[in-house]
């Protein structure tokens, strides 16, 4: 009989007592002699992208490499999100707590047996590594925006944060958030925070410029912007007025309509609403959910993003740019959390995570 089989036979024949007691053995075991993981591979230096580099001793259970053009040391995890990990067994668990369900930070860092300052880390560091921005979008293709009220929830000093937005006027103004949705009927989707206040062209090509193949037909609203987009991208754009919901038979946006309706569920009420600054990271997450993501493609995509660690340890840098840059609000009271003060224009200038 195989090995690893006998072994699952004995530990389902054990009673619960004796389960966990082989389960903490196993893992003083595991601490004691720690397995040597495999690498994923290596293609080239994440500091400065050079392909030159060699071996150069391991540091733990991972192999250590040397570049040879800027002379840094790395392992396959440096600037992933899995970089100078203290709890790698727990953060695991907690992946998998992630894919389950939208627990709040305090029942999650109860079940994980963390804090909830490294719960709150944790989450936003695996979802600002987790959006893909490199798929196409084939065939009929709608594009739509989904607003959402500005918030500051969570920032201290101000007089009024307004959890779940800045005002009551209605319409479309200067307090919108807007997140892109683009959605193929091969569910390819991309939700990206866009701007807040009116939607322009220049950030819809910001987002979604060029990842339209030949054959792709734009289904949208009369919204000037899109059609401005539409017209510059050499795309087939088929619109209708928003109040008749759809240009006849498979020209509709309904796709994207779900979308915001269980989005704004999620952000609402489920998370108690979530800060603008955020709003991206959650975007992410319930599209992780609705895409069912297994634990393991969810560890490929944390591998390949070398840029996540510098993200995240500067995501107000970021935030402020945002603000500054793409809305007509004020930047006020800055977290007393350190932040680098420099940000690489190319992550900038994508935007892809706020």
């Amino acid at each position: 009989m195989n090995p690893h089989n006998e072994i699952l036979r004995l530990f389902r024949s054990l009673s619960d007592k004796e389960k966990q007691k082989v389960l903490k053995e196993l893992e003083k075991e595991l601490k004691d002699k720690p397995i040597r993981s495999k690498d994923s591979v290596v293609t080239c230096c994440p500091h400065c992208n050079s392909e030159i580099f060699v071996k150069n001793g391991h540091r733990g259970a991972l192999q250590n490499y040397k570049c040879k053009s800027c002379f840094k040391v790395f392992t396959s995890k440096t600037g992933t999100a899995l970089h100078g990990l203290h709890k790698p067994d727990k953060f695991e668990l907690y992946k998998s707590l992630m894919l389950e369900a939208y627990y709040p930070i305090q029942k999650i860092a109860e079940k994980v047996g963390i804090s909830v300052q490294t719960a709150f880390d944790w989450r936003h560091k695996i979802l600002s590594a987790a959006k893909e921005t490199d798929k196409s979008f084939e065939g009929i293709t709608e594009i739509d925006d989904i607003w959402f009220l500005y918030s500051q929830k969570g920032r201290k000093g101000l007089k009024y944060s307004r959890e779940r937005g800045g005002t009551s006027r209605s319409g479309d103004n200067n307090f919108q958030a807007k997140l892109l949705v683009t959605a193929d009927r091969n569910k390819t989707t991309d939700m990206s925070l866009a701007c807040i206040g009116r939607l322009s062209k220049a950030d819809i090509e910001r987002k979604v410029s060029g990842r339209f193949s030949d054959n792709c037909k734009l289904v949208s609203d009369k919204h000037r912007s899109i059609a401005a987009f539409a017209k510059s991208e050499h795309l087939k754009h088929i619109s209708f007025k928003s109040s008749e919901h759809t240009a006849g038979g498979e020209y509709h946006v309904q796709t994207i309509n779900n979308i915001a309706a269980n989005l704004k569920t999620v952000v609402n009420h489920s998370l108690k609403g979530v800060s603008t600054k955020y709003l991206q990271n959650y975007a992410t997450w319930y599209q992780l959910m609705s895409e069912k993501i297994e634990p393991a493609e969810l560890s490929n995509r944390l591998m390949k993003n070398t840029k996540s660690v510098q993200l995240f340890v500067n995501r107000e840098g970021i935030y402020k740019w945002f603000i500054e840059n793409l809305s007509k609000r004020t930047y006020r009271c800055p977290v007393k959390k350190a932040y680098l003060s420099e940000v690489d224009q190319e992550i900038l200038g994508k935007l892809a995570l706020i």
